[in-house]
This record gives C-alpha cells, structure tokens and sequence, in this order.
C-alpha cells in the first residue's frame, strides 16, 4: 500500500472505507420503513387485482 497507515486509518487495502455497523435504532427504523412500503405494495396489488383501481380504460 502506498498510503500511510496513519493517514487512512479506517482505509482497507482495496481502497474502500470502513463503515461502522448500523446502530440498532436505526435498523429498526428500516424495518418498519420497509413493512410500511410492502403493505401499501400489496394494498394497491389488491386493489388492481378487484378492479377497484382501472389501469387500462375500458372502452
């Protein structure tokens, strides 16, 4: 490595920075972010499947 350890402590040899581990707060706030995201998913899946929600005009 060409680079100084003391310069780069938290670069590794392939050139990419350490990422510390996410805190727990915050992977749980992702979870719910994607829970939320997956049923709105599955709510307009539904509603498309009953034909509540059209998505080709009927003509």
């Amino acid at each position: 490595m060409s680079q100084n350890d003391d310069d780069e402590p938290m670069l590794r040899e392939d050139g990419h920075r350490y990422e510390k581990p996410e805190s727990r707060e915050t992977t749980v706030s992702k979870e719910v972010v994607y829970a939320v995201l997956g049923v709105v998913v599955v709510v307009i899946a539904l509603l498309i499947a009953t034909g509540t929600v059209p998505i080709f005009p009927r003509g």
